[in-house]
């Protein structure tokens, strides 16, 4: 049986016996296989002293190791015989997602005594298992030596691979929702390197098997304050623990948190939207405030890092006059832009450059924020950093509300604080709250690294108040912790998945990062960019040239999440930009964020010898229910060519209509057949050469007609939810679209493979509906 060191013989024999002597009132355990679930055959096989692997096929992936609590200054572990078992027992119940069984184990450490429970879903089923571990008394000087280790460990998993079929991994950590520090590699192999502690985020273990079975490890609960430490010499295998973050020093009675492992056997990005499913589920996360964020859902002017705008204003004029010329340049582009951001210029800063006061300047303002407002017309979204020690809403400083500072650094411990904040904001047109450097904030309070209910308490009362106030929240410089704990504060609609962007980098890579927001019902943003190559005047070292106009707009588009171009005024390129939105300014998006493809991450896990892309294979889907499911792929800077199957792409074949048909972005001449047998090759995809295609279900009408539905290809993603209400077939094939009144919209398809188009001119409703084969549009 595993554990840090092997356990001797006698130790079992005087275990077992003191289990059959105090355990009066508990059902022991010997050893037993629990199956969990079906599909994917996943079981769990427990022990009488707390061994429980987790198995596929029957076959172990996940092997426990020691379990062990710190407390007044040392650490007890079973391994060292210093955690004592004292009885295991089952227990049964019901929450909100459905009946469950637990086994739980009571131990006892010095004068203290802490309970681990492994719980799972018997009605209805899940593909999952929660391990508990709770205090049952108060717990003093517990921290670890490192913030990063842990000072509990409960699950704990052997990092070895004794699968047989290779297992690799994909690591999120760092800050914009795990994507700067995201690792990948082989499980278990010398040397493996997982992200731990502070900024360490989900692991997601996975098979080379075309099916790609996966397991999602991450915190379930009390998640500011959850961690995973590698416990490794020179990170050599070891085993991976989770538990409370290693500065935690007190721990209050009944403190309790979960770690879940949720399997899933069609592919990595299925099993971390399924994990991200339940845990929304889990915690009643509704989409009421996404589905109404302005800021999602219709085009922006954003001044952001990256801007044309950040910290630049026009020359010889303030922020004030320059605000107000930009949105009076808005009718000369045509474009329908719906809000505008404010960046980190316009508030007044501290010590350490931390928020002193979050109200407009008046160098920058002079007339006022409010005044601006009524000028211009256009809501706002608003950045603020981290507040600084000598804030003025500081009771320390003469203010009127609760902080804690430590140094430069302050943290708002207050709902009255968030809801007056807010409720001001909304004076001056504020509609999202961006919440920026917050892992710097995190960091740098050591208080939201010691109190286990600090971090959770500050950002659900920032979420309140944006609920009290309509405001919706954007996290940025989020680690993995902020993201989950956003699953409990639904006014958190979108948060960054990308570093600043910067004209001419590689800013737009966020096919992984979106897998992990998208799992959380969160909406990625990719950030800002440029439409026209060339700006000068602006202020990026370097940064005087973008040549990836259209892939930045295109990626921002299929994000899902906010799309804000940052044009210096006279260089909007209104024909891509037009790409992304109807006629009224609102996000022509599909239904969920594109991703990297399941093999793309493996290659990154498994090295070249795996058949992935050498590059970025992204893909997604506008879904109309049932058979009507309209792919798009998206490739860019392969370094060779590359074979996709639908299959690869995540595509379900539709059993009405077995053959679906592929088309590239930039030209309708060849429409081909799109099966698994008869693949897509990608070749020459390059950042500006990208390559796009379009995938659409064949539909054979009763006369042998043969109808493929193509779309408005003048759009990024031609059959979006956004212009299509309805798609049905009798006679003929008719789609409903709507969009802004006396929009022209035109839509292409393929009759018995002749493209031909239909133009309609929206009627005063918003509506109309096309007949393809007729090539008829009906206004409403």
């Amino acid at each position: 049986m595993p554990r840090f060191a092997k356990m001797d013989a006698y130790r079992h024999i005087i275990l077992r016996t003191i289990l059959l002597i105090t355990a009066v009132d508990s059902y022991v355990l010997a050893s037993r296989t629990i199956p969990i679930s079906k599909s994917p055959d996943l079981s769990l096989t427990i022990t009488d002293d707390d061994d429980y692997n987790l198995n596929i096929n029957g076959r172990p992936w996940l092997f426990s190791e020691s379990t062990f609590f710190r407390a007044d200054g040392r650490m007890f572990s079973v391994e060292e015989g210093t955690l004592t078992l004292i009885s295991v027992t089952n227990r049964s119940g019901v929450d909100r997602m459905g009946q469950w069984n637990s086994v739980d184990f009571l131990y006892k450490a010095g004068s203290h005594q802490m309970q681990t429970s492994v719980m799972y879903y018997i009605q209805p089923i899940y593909p999952l298992v929660l391990f508990k571990q709770k205090y049952l008394d108060d717990v003093h000087d517990a921290s670890a030596t490192l913030r990063d280790e842990t000072i509990s460990g409960f699950p704990s998993f052997q990092v070895v691979d004794k699968s047989d079929i290779g297992l690799g991994y994909l690591s999120y950590g760092g800050m914009m929702t795990g994507d700067t520090r995201r690792k990948f590699g082989k499980w278990g192999e010398v040397m493996t390197d997982y992200n731990q502690g502070i900024t360490d985020g989900p692991l997601a273990i996975f098979d080379k098997n075309q099916t790609a079975t996966t397991f999602v490890i991450s915190p379930a609960s009390k998640f500011m304050i959850a961690s995973m430490w590698h416990k490794s010499v020179l990170n050599v295998q070891g085993a991976a623990h989770w538990g409370l973050l290693g500065s935690v020093d007190d721990v209050p009675q009944d403190f309790e948190m979960m770690t879940i492992a949720y399997c899933g056997g069609q592919g990595i990005n299925k099993a971390l939207e399924d994990w991200g499913t339940f845990l929304q589920h889990y915690y009643g996360r509704d989409d009421r405030y996404v589905k109404s964020d302005l800021t999602v859902n219709y085009i922006g002017y954003w001044t952001d890092n990256g801007a044309y705008y950040y910290y630049n204003t026009v020359p010889g004029k303030n922020y004030e006059d320059t605000m107000l010329d930009i949105v009076s340049y808005f009718p000369q582009t045509g474009i329908p832009f719906k809000y505008i951001q404010y960046d980190s210029w316009w508030y007044f800063k501290g010590l350490g450059d931390g928020v002193k006061t979050w109200v407009g300047r008046p160098d920058v303002f002079p007339h006022g924020m409010q005044w601006v407002y009524n000028k211009t017309g256009l809501p706002v979204s608003a950045h603020n950093k981290f507040w600084s020690g000598d804030t003025t809403y500081a009771k320390q400083n003469g203010g009127k509300y609760n902080f804690i500072i430590e140094g430069s650094r302050a943290v708002p411990d207050d709902q009255t604080f968030w809801d007056d904040l807010l409720k001001s904001g909304r004076e001056w047109g504020l509609i999202t709250y961006e919440q920026d450097w917050l892992n710097h904030e995190f960091v740098n309070v050591k208080a939201l690294q010691t109190n286990v209910s600090l971090g959770e308490r500050w950002l659900k009362q920032m979420g309140q108040a944006g609920i009290d106030n309509n405001v919706t929240i954007q996290y940025c410089m989020s680690n993995s912790r902020h993201i989950l704990q956003a699953l409990e504060i639904p006014s958190v609609t979108q948060a960054r998945v990308s570093m600043d962007y910067h004209p001419g980098l590689e800013q737009w890579k966020i096919g992984v990062s979106s897998i992990f927001a998208h799992a959380m019902g969160i909406r990625p943003y990719k950030d800002t960019f440029w439409t026209t190559r060339y700006q000068p005047g602006n202020k990026y070292i370097g940064g005087t040239s973008e040549p990836n106009t259209e892939l930045n707009a295109l990626i921002a588009t299929l994000s899902t999440g906010p799309v804000g171009p940052g044009d210096m005024i006279g260089a909007f390129n209104a024909s891509i930009i037009m790409k992304s939105v109807n006629a009224d300014g609102k996000i022509l998006k599909p239904s969920k964020p594109a991703t990297a493809i399941d093999n793309q991450i493996r290659r990154l896990a498994f090295g070249a010898d795996f058949n992935g892309p050498s590059g970025e294979v992204y893909t997604t889907y506008s879904d109309f229910g049932g058979m009507w499911k309209f792919g798009i792929i998206l490739a860019a800077d392969l370094l060779a060519g590359y074979t996709i199957t639908p299959t690869d792409a995540g595509f379900q074949q539709l059993p009405q209509f077995p053959t679906s048909r592929v088309f590239s972005h930039s030209s309708t001449s060849s429409i081909d057949i799109f099966t698994d047998d008869t693949p897509l090759v990608l070749s020459g995809c390059s950042t500006v050469a990208y390559c796009l295609h379009y995938t659409s279900p064949t539909i054979a009408m009763g006369d042998n007609t043969v109808v493929v539905v193509l779309g408005e290809l003048d759009k990024w993603v031609p059959m979006s939810p956004q212009r299509v209400v309805w798609i049905r077939m009798d006679t003929d094939v008719s789609i409903r679209i709507t969009g802004a009144p006396s929009e022209v919209v035109t839509f292409w398809f393929s009759l018995n493979d002749q493209v031909v188009t239909v133009k309609c001119i929206l009627g005063p409703k918003g509506f109309a509906t096309i007949l393809a084969r007729a090539l008829k549009c009906t206004p409403e």
